[in-house]
């Protein structure tokens, strides 16, 4: 009597489906309502990953060598076999997201906090209507080709992420109100990507075996906003150098194997590294970027926008690269009373009447290759056109807006014996 019903915060369900009922054998449904809130303790973190590493060598080379005697079981297995006993399961997964908080000083209460936001988080597997017999399927693995292989042959995912934020706050107290609009360091902002694995293992085609595709999503108006002041550049300088200072000591000094701790360290006698994925391709695209230098009064002093910012990359058995590119840039003097006077920096002005391609428009173009046989790298670079205008008035004002976190830091800091 007088109970308030409260709605669940988590919820889980799986469903399985009748056969030849349903395109999928089953769903998964996962719904978390609240996000938690998560405060950085780089001491903490480390003592829980001492607590749970108790693996030694000896562990860490019996697991691989099970791994890869269950790999080299599946090899002798027939693809078409493989695919007839493949369990295809619909995801839908609609996540509050955890809020990452960094103090500047965790035993303060009125420290200063960054706060990651990723927002709301959801994943939804897209099913395929209808399909390919498990040899229809193992026929087309066979079959001689490249890049990406039939839609059959994928799982594929759709993830959203949604509202993303990065809000500065003084202190956490005001954080739990309303963020004022001075305290944003990055404006709310939406991510869409698209996720393909191949339901083969890897060895058996010479298709993509994963492709990922990525971008800003059009909730967002495709656009990236960041906003910097004096005081927030000197707050979050002085958060991540008290998160460097609180960081754990490296792997191989805190008790993990030193043959495992460093990157690229051989592994222990009789193991062999781990099969890898061969073939992979990757883009993400951020189509407009927006960062608004501020004063110290609030007063505007200088906009950079960017556009058309594309990163690519793959990697299959010839070896792998990455290309990057930037289309334009614009730096704006917003100090300028003169508008015709106020353009720093723009990318190409003569684009429009040049009437060049997307290569010959872009400002930018990097292509980075290496090959699996052992031949010398590649870098490729082309730049465009740049018009640069000076403002002595405008360039100092960014000098000493970028030199402000060094200046504070230095006043915050007791003098040393020499000064003395």
């Amino acid at each position: 009597r007088g109970e308030v019903e409260v709605a669940p915060q988590w919820t889980f369900r799986l469903l399985h489906c009748p056969a030849k009922l349903q395109p999928v054998d089953q769903r998964l449904e996962v719904t978390v309502a609240t996000p938690l809130e998560l405060v950085h303790n780089a001491r903490l973190l480390d003592r829980v990953r001492r607590f749970l590493d108790v693996l030694g060598e000896s562990e860490r080379a019996e697991l691989a060598q099970l791994v890869r005697q269950q790999a080299e079981s599946l090899r002798e297995v027939t693809l078409e076999s493989v695919l007839a006993r493949r369990k295809s399961t619909d995801v839908q997964l609609r996540l509050a997201a955890p809020r990452l908080i960094l103090p500047q000083d965790l035993s303060s209460p009125d420290t200063g906090v960054l706060v990651l936001d990723m927002g709301a988080i959801s994943l939804a597997s897209m099913v395929a209507q209808g399909g390919e017999t498990a040899a229809a399927a193992a026929a087309d693995a066979s079959a001689e080709g490249s890049g990406d292989g039939p839609e059959w042959l994928y799982d594929r995912f759709a993830l959203s992420i949604s509202s993303i934020q990065v809000i500065l706050s003084p202190s956490k107290a005001s954080l739990r109100a309303a963020p004022e609009r001075a305290h944003y360091l990055v404006y709310e902002l939406g991510v869409d990507v698209g996720l393909q694995r191949c339901i083969l293992p890897p060895s058996s085609h010479a298709f993509n075996h994963v492709v990922v595709s990525g971008s800003l999503s059009e909730a967002s108006s495709q656009s990236l906003h960041l906003q910097l002041s004096p005081e927030q550049l000197r707050m979050a300088a002085a958060i991540l150098e008290s998160l460097q200072s609180g960081t754990a000591e490296p792997a191989g000094e805190a008790g993990v194997p030193a043959a495992l701790a460093a990157e690229g360290a051989d592994l222990p006698a009789g193991a062999q590294p781990l099969a890898t994925i061969e073939r992979t391709r990757a883009r993400f695209l951020v189509q407009r970027v927006r960062l608004s230098l501020v004063g110290r009064e609030g007063a505007p002093l200088a906009s950079l926008h960017a556009g058309g910012i594309e990163l690519t990359a793959h990697r299959d058995v010839a070896g792998q690269g990455a290309h990057f590119r930037l289309d334009e840039l614009y730096v704006d003097d917003r100090t300028a009373a003169d508008p015709l006077r106020s353009r720093l920096v723009e990318s190409n002005p003569s684009r429009a009447s040049a009437g060049g391609g997307p290569e010959e428009s872009s400002l930018v173009q990097l292509q980075y290759l290496r090959s699996a046989a052992g031949a010398a790298d590649e870098l490729h670079v082309r730049f465009n056109r740049l018009h640069l205008e000076w403002n002595p008035a405008t360039i100092t004002a960014l000098l000493a807006f970028f030199r402000s976190p060094a200046a504070g830091a230095a006043a915050a800091a007791p003098p040393d014996a020499a000064s003395l």
